[in-house]
């Protein structure tokens, strides 16, 4: 049996299909509201009052072609709400606020002299306290990306990049020093969102984002969702056994170093990214054994999943200038249903960008809800 629905629910109910129809079709008059979502004028006419009252929408200036007579038009309100969005690597944890709109207000990267737990939560702690005062607003919620499973249960890292992270409460002991509600993802997991939203990726329903650094991961799309997988582990397609340091088919930067070594006297990847783009001889072989080594890590992907598009990232994956057209070569050899493959839009702000739309895609869920409760 279900609870009987009243007239406060319907009107809760119009209040939001309002509230979304602004964000989608803004600027908007009331008379297009009402005749866009089949709504009597009055019940547009209320719900438009509510959202006023409760500072989620605005008057914002008539359009320059706006034909007929001398409307009022309405948008939302970005600075209504704002998220935090933080990004720990392995020698900075980066952050920002950002508004409804999904711009950034501020951004703040600070550098961590350690991946120990009580460290990056003091960091953490200083960059939100440095971005509240730069933008005068206070976060509704903190979204963090992390290299390494997160448990989706309780919010635990498992199997860390950073060996101090290993078991790190992530979710639970940054809400208590930020004072914040907090989702904890998988840093790559993050990526692949924000390529999703604002990057190589939108508008494809499948794809996944590889990235190629000092590990290797993806992060997958399906179907327009993010794919975690049971216990979070999805994407982590080059796990080293105990014992190694890395897999000798990887690509992971290690693993390249070490091919590299034997066959060269390039010291480091930048050494053999910039003798490639002057069409040094060796250099160039070295990237072809890497594109190969790319490729045969988004045939896996493919092979399962059966993606439209593979987006390269990471610190050796954005290097698509050299990689992305040998990658597709011998991914087209791999696989009997090719990917497209892109290089990140996004860059190093891929993870960030995908840390502020989950955030906002959870403030939103109920934004309408409890501001409108409170201002009534």
């Amino acid at each position: 049996m279900t609870g009987a629905v009243t007239g406060a629910h319907v009107r809760e109910t119009n209040v939001q299909v309002v509230y979304r129809a602004i964000r989608q079709s803004h600027p908007v008059t009331r008379a297009q509201l009402a005749r866009y979502l089949g709504m009597s004028k009055p019940t547009a006419n209320r719900a438009i009052d509510d959202l006023l009252g409760a500072g989620l929408v605005e008057e914002v200036p008539r359009p320059k072609n706006a034909a007929g007579y001398d409307a009022v038009y309405f948008g939302p309100r970005a600075q209504a709400a704002t998220v935090l969005a933080l990004d720990l690597g392995s020698r900075f944890l980066r952050a920002c606020v950002a508004d409804l709109d999904g711009t950034v207000l501020a951004r703040l990267d600070q550098p961590v002299s350690s991946n120990d737990p009580e460290h990056v939560l003091d960091v953490a702690t200083a960059l939100r306290d440095e971005l509240v005062a730069a933008t005068g607003a206070a976060p509704e919620i903190a979204t963090i990306g992390i290299g390494g499973v997160i448990d989706p249960r309780t919010g635990i890292v498992h199997d860390a990049n950073q060996d101090a992270l290993e078991g790190f409460a992530a979710r639970a002991e940054l809400s208590a020093v930020l004072d914040l509600p907090v989702i904890a993802e998988n840093d790559i997991n993050l990526a692949a969102v924000g390529e999703g939203w604002r990057g190589a990726g939108l508008g494809v329903r499948n794809f996944a984002f590889l990235s190629i650094g000092s590990g290797v991961g993806a992060g997958l799309v399906l179907g327009g969702e993010l794919h975690r997988g049971v216990n979070g582990a999805a994407g982590e397609i080059d796990h080293v056994p105990e014992g190694q340091r890395f897999r000798s088919d990887s690509p992971a930067a290690d693993a390249f170093l070490a091919h590299v070594w034997q066959h060269s006297d390039f010291v480091t990847t930048e050494e053999v990214v910039a003798a490639a783009r002057q069409r040094d001889e060796c250099a160039l072989h070295l990237v072809a054994w890497e594109a190969a080594r790319i490729a045969e890590h988004a045939a896996r992907i493919t092979s399962v999943v059966d993606v439209s598009l593979i987006v390269l990232g990471g610190g050796i994956g954005l290097n698509g200038d050299l990689l992305a057209e040998p990658v597709r070569a011998t991914l087209s050899g791999l696989s009997a249903y090719p990917p497209a493959v892109e290089t990140s839009q996004l860059g190093e702000a891929a993870i960030l960008t995908g840390a502020v739309a989950t955030g906002l895609s959870s403030v939103l869920a109920d934004l309408v809800t409890t501001r409108v409760s409170a201002a009534s």
